[in-house]
């Protein structure tokens, strides 16, 4: 329980109030006075209030023996973000381990992330889903379970196992985030001129899915002598991190719905911060309401995680490596690195440019545009495709490779296929929006 927030019992006295907000909290889901008249009385139920300034800020109940089941969780709107809904749940946890319960169950709407990121925060893991369960609307009801005793036994690592590579399956995805120990979800949708997608995640995200804004959170401010997306600086990385929910043991997904394009920003950065499992879904957004699973909508505030990060997991070069790159290898002979131009080719050669001050590419680079690595409906290739296809481009064992993009975002994905193979690569952070900037740095046009 909450010290701001004390809970009492619920009392006959309170019903008046109950009753008014039933229908404004749940609709056609609301009780009636009645129904809470002689839910009170029962001696299988606890019903617990809380009090603002005197007058009743929130209310909840849960089913103890035989049927563990929290019946109701209700904040009137005046009195929401004040910590009174995790104290009434606090009250109701309590009370069911008090009676002798093991496990603790609700259902909540499937679209409802404000209220089942509440329960997650608690503990509660989905477990199930129920079609069209609540009426008339037909919506669909998720049931979560909160585990009220502690496992006992050795824990398998399948789940951390199926994260170690830099992609993950959108099946394997959702057997992982209604697992037991669920992963953090992150959603970045960003785009080159459109780079604001909160409106889009606020109507519809994976569930539990924290909205992460690539420009403020994923990059410092800009400038031409650094480029759009700077690396941001490690302390405030390691501040959004946390926001997050992220703690030294988590599993981390990313997805846009960009096919992986922006979300490998998070993901390059994460690594690159020191956090080891981190996953991109393949196909993102659309290949999860391709597969028929349910989105939730409004914006999830996870529990604070606890992630301390450490710059230098993956490696990074400057400007002034990346102008020497393709001319000399790592000892300064004459075998040549690659560096990996992920832009579109047009770009690359120089026929367009829509937004950094010049035209065309690093001279040496290699023009590899990163939607080459996806197929036309946004997955990725198979292995030995992108494998015959970086080979091409000089990306063979024991080579030294490179990437960079317009300004380090889309690079990150060609540097998670390359990793996806077994090849360490490089990211050149300040990319082509750092070069052409620099008057002094020349550009190459053309094939």
């Amino acid at each position: 329980m909450s010290d701001g927030h004390p809970v009492r019992p619920l009392v006959l006295a309170d019903l008046d109030a109950v009753a008014a907000a039933e229908p404004v909290l749940f609709g056609s889901q609301a009780w009636s006075r009645g129904v809470y008249e002689e839910e009170i009385a029962r001696l299988d139920r606890r019903y617990v209030a809380v009090d603002v300034d005197g007058e009743l800020a929130g209310y909840a109940g849960v089913a103890l023996e035989p049927e563990w089941t929290v019946m109701t969780v209700g904040v009137l709107p005046q009195a929401r973000r004040r910590g009174i809904g995790q104290a009434l749940l606090d009250a109701l946890i309590a009370a069911a381990g008090d009676a002798g319960g093991h496990e603790l169950f609700l259902e909540v709407k499937a679209r409802d992330g404000a209220a089942q990121q509440l329960y997650r925060n608690a503990g509660f893991h989905p477990v199930g889903l129920r079609r069209k369960y609540y009426q008339p609307e037909g919506a669909d009801a998720v049931v979560m379970r909160l585990r009220l005793t502690r496992h006992v036994g050795p824990v398998g690592h399948t789940e951390e196992e199926i994260v170690m590579e830099p992609f993950i399956d959108v099946a394997a995805a959702h057997r992982l985030i209604w697992s037991e120990r669920p992963p953090v979800v992150l959603d970045v949708r960003w785009a080159l001129g459109a780079p604001d997608g909160r409106a889009a995640y606020g109507r519809g995200h994976l569930p539990g899915a924290v909205f992460v804004d690539l420009e403020t959170e994923l990059a410092a401010p800009p400038s031409p002598e650094r480029g759009r997306h700077p690396l941001p600086v490690l302390a405030d990385l390691e501040a959004a991190a946390r926001r997050w929910g992220i703690s030294a043991d988590s599993t981390v997904l990313v997805y846009d719905d960009a096919a992986g394009t922006s979300a490998a920003r998070a993901w390059w950065l994460l690594r690159w911060a020191g956090v080891e499992r981190v996953a991109i879904i393949d196909g993102g957004l659309r290949a999860w309401d391709e597969a028929g699973y349910h989105l939730e909508d409004g914006f999830v505030r996870p529990r604070p995680g606890d992630v301390e990060l450490r710059e230098g997991g993956l490696a990074t070069i400057d400007i002034d490596e990346a102008a020497g790159w393709a001319g000399a290898d790592a000892d300064g002979g004459s075998g040549a690195g690659v560096l990996l131009d992920a832009r579109a080719g047009e770009r690359f050669r120089g026929e367009v440019e829509p937004v950094d001050p010049r035209a065309g590419h690093i001279p040496g680079a290699t023009s590899a545009p990163t939607l080459a690595n996806l197929t036309e409906a946004g997955w990725l290739r198979e292995p030995e495709e992108l494998r015959e296809r970086f080979e091409a481009l000089g990306v063979v064992p024991g080579a030294k490779v490179a990437a960079y993009c317009g300004s380090g975002v889309t690079a990150a994905h060609t540097v998670a296929v390359l990793a996806s193979l077994g090849v360490d690569a490089a990211l050149f952070p300040g990319s082509w929006s750092q070069w052409s900037n620099d008057a002094a740095r020349p550009v190459a046009t053309g094939v």
